[in-house]
């Protein structure tokens, strides 16, 4: 299950793997985009030692960080917290309920604060002000007290708690009116005295400095961070102990001892406000008979989960549209086509490393080694240069770093997809693919890297003067395993096949051949203004044909054919065809003695490309002003017309002499009549053959008539017929 994965994954790196500043930075949310605003007001409150009579003192108020202009914009800026100094200041905003009033359990006396205590009166509604620090001490005073109560080792009675707030509501107040902005910020009661003190004082301002001190002259309020991840730790598990606590045998080491439930904020997945997960129906009493964790392993499980967040990003938007994308309906792919994305549900993926025996990371050195790994993908490096084919979104359809050497060394990776709302327990999830060997997925990068090449080749062959930017976005989409897969077999397969190939398991082509000669025949009745849309289709299905041949023959390891008994294996390779370039100057200018098709795909192609080249000289000979007629669309496809095999055999390539006679301006040349004859002779061999791969000769007749004539040009096309004629 994936806690236990998660336990996994924290554990070496709560186990001297990192240290209680990268933690503390791992599990707070100092580093989220969402909280950076908070560090805009910081107040800070120098506490005296207790049992003194020395009195607390409110420091200037801090902005903790700098404006910058955003990238590529000069007149917008951007406001960028000092993350070093927010460390030692570790909080986690609240991810449900009402964030205003005091949630869960807090390691240190730090909290956030909203717009309704830092605004002024004239910018809250009536009902908001009932929080306004501005408006009252007394509002301070609720706002501290309540807070305190839930914070680790801390009596608020102890404290001079009153005058604490007296000043905190004298600071707010004289704070200037920001126009525009909602006020947000942070409050720090800064301990210095005891043994578990958070803070201490510290003559040189390092760059985790608090603030300057006021008790202390010359000397600065620092973080014990070893300290402040003790304490954090404490409340992280009576939060977990607020829900169900007993001494009882972990469900995850088997210790025994005392435990809490797993159905907590730890991992967000799992939180209480979803009942369907908990077979016990939702009674809190029962939530620990589930899966109980002791103090390590919940630990570990919140770590683990911190980092799962942290690697989790959507999966890029062409991925998206074409998961709801129906597959084989070319109208119905227009409409999504058109849909905005955020109309879509939102997907996310997230991929994490685990070791392949838990005992190997007992060494220090490999747990070293493992931590160091997945902070590297943590702090990913710039997606360019030297760094660019570390990165291997081109296969889990999202962006993933992996580090230096990770395919040497014994770790695994998992990979998990799924769309909802973690913050409300929401999850509903696509695919859970374990066990993923590192050096599969650079192999099957590499295998996507040159394929899109071999699509915008294409490209180019169909649309010479194709645009740059156009060029691109097909590179963008034909180097997307999951995109081609998506469209190849359908939104509701992606997650098997993606399993399929991530496992080194033969694809197989069946359902691709046939939903890309579905969506080629629905092209039909709209030809020839829909031949734009046709050489979209070609070019997807040459380049996917391109991408598991080599697939196939590089990484595939599987010996069975297919888990359907039905289609063997000999019907499979029916399906293929040998490079189009290669086969279509076989079929154009090859000796025709060689002139011999080896599978039904291959004799569709060459039917499209004969087809194509004739139907040339019969638009010239139809030609009436600028416009002659359509072979295909005036001799074959007459109303009501189905295209298939049959069709193109009967009124179309075996038509091709009777049409000749017809029109005194057609003049075949004697090579392309043989090649014509050659073609109907194999006709009548692969007869049997044709039946059960229709969609296979349908997909590649489409591919040899778009590209028939790709390497000429329209003047050539227009006035010789490409050596149709003499």
């Amino acid at each position: 299950m994936i806690i236990e994965d998660l336990v996994r994954l924290g554990k070496p790196l709560l186990e001297g793997g990192m240290d209680a500043r990268d933690i503390l930075e791992l599990i707070s949310d100092v580093n989220d985009e969402k909280v950076k605003n908070f560090f805009r007001h910081v107040f800070v409150v120098e506490l005296p030692p207790e049992g003194s009579n020395d009195a607390p003192v409110v420091l200037p108020m801090q902005v903790w960080g700098q404006e910058e202009a955003k990238a590529g914009q000069t007149k917008k800026v951007d406001f960028k917290p000092d993350v070093k100094r927010a460390i030692g200041t570790p909080f986690v905003l609240p991810t449900g309920g009402m964030p205003l009033s005091p949630q869960g359990s807090y390691g240190i006396p730090v909290y956030p604060c909203y717009d309704r205590h830092l605004g002024t009166e004239e910018n809250l509604e009536e009902g908001k002000k009932s929080y306004s620090f501005r408006k009252s001490t007394e509002h301070v005073y609720q706002f501290l007290y309540g807070r305190l109560k839930r914070t680790h080792n801390v009596n608020p009675d102890a404290l001079p708690l009153m005058q604490i707030a007296h000043l905190i509501h004298a600071q707010v107040s004289s704070m200037p009116v920001e126009k525009g902005s909602k006020l947000l910020g942070i409050i720090i009661l800064a301990q210095t005295h005891g043994a578990s003190s958070p803070y201490s004082y510290s003559k040189d301002p390092s760059p985790y400095v608090i603030a300057e001190s006021n008790q202390q002259h010359g000397k600065y309020i620092v973080p014990n961070f070893d300290k402040i991840l003790k304490a954090v730790w404490a409340a992280k598990f009576e939060e977990g102990a607020s829900i169900g606590k007993k001494v009882a045998t972990c469900s995850i080491c088997g210790k025994k001892g005392d435990v809490v439930a797993s159905y907590c904020k730890a991992w967000p997945w799992a939180l209480p406000e979803w009942k369907c997960p908990l077979p016990q129906g939702g009674k809190k009493a029962l939530w620990v008979e589930g899966v109980a964790l002791d103090e390590s392993c919940y630990k570990a499980l919140t770590l683990g989960s911190r980092v799962f967040s942290a690697l989790t990003e959507r999966i890029h938007s062409i991925i998206t549209r074409e998961i709801f994308s129906p597959v084989n309906d070319i109208e119905a792919r227009k409409t999504t086509s058109r849909r905005k994305l955020s109309d879509l549900p939102t997907i996310y993926g997230s991929a994490y490393l685990l070791p392949v025996h838990d005992e190997s990371l007992k060494d220090e050195s490999l747990r070293q080694d493992f931590s160091q790994k997945i902070q590297a993908m943590l702090r990913r490096p710039p997606k360019e240069g030297p760094f660019l084919d570390k990165y291997i979104d081109t296969v889990t359809g999202f962006d993933l770093f992996l580090p230096e050497d990770i395919d040497k060394a014994g770790f695994r990776l998992t990979l998990i997809y799924f769309h909802g709302n973690p913050g409300r327990g929401d999850i509903h999830l696509r695919a859970f693919i374990q066990d993923i060997i590192p050096s599969t997925l650079r192999k099957l990068n590499k295998i996507a890297q040159k394929n899109a090449e071999k699509g915008v080749d294409l490209l180019r062959a169909l649309a010479p003067n194709v645009s740059e930017k156009q060029a691109a976005y097909y590179r963008t989409m034909y180097r997307s395993i999951p995109f081609l897969l998506t469209r190849a077999y359908g939104g509701s397969y992606l997650w098997d096949q993606l399993e399929t190939a991530v496992r080194r398991k033969r694809l197989d082509i069946h359902r691709p051949t046939s939903n890309a000669a579905r969506r080629m025949n629905s092209l039909i009745p709209s030809l020839p203004a829909s031949i734009f849309e046709l050489n979209d289709e070609v070019i997807f299905y040459l380049t996917f044909l391109d991408f598991i041949t080599e697939y196939q023959r590089r990484l595939a390891t599987e010996d069975a054919a297919s888990k359907d008994k039905n289609f063997s294996e000999e019907r499979r390779s029916e399906m293929t065809m040998r490079p189009w370039k290669e086969l279509l100057k076989i079929i154009e200018d090859g000796p025709i003695d060689e002139l011999r098709y080896q599978t039904p795909a291959e004799l569709g192609f060459g039917c499209g490309a004969l087809i194509r080249q004739f139907g040339r000289s019969y638009w010239h000979a139809t030609k009436v002003g600028k416009d002659g007629k359509d072979f295909l669309k005036h001799r074959v496809l007459t109303f009501g017309t189905d295209l298939s095999p049959e069709v193109l055999w009967k009124r179309g390539l075996s038509k091709i002499f009777d049409v000749e006679a017809r029109y005194e301006k057609i003049h075949l040349s004697d090579d392309f009549r043989r090649r014509v004859g050659v073609t109907l002779t194999e006709f009548d061999r692969l007869r049997e053959e044709i039946r059960p791969n229709r969609d296979a000769f349908m997909a590649a007749f489409w591919s040899g008539y778009t590209l028939q004539g790709y390497d000429k040009s329209d003047r050539d096309n227009e006035q010789t017929q490409a050596n149709a004629t003499q």
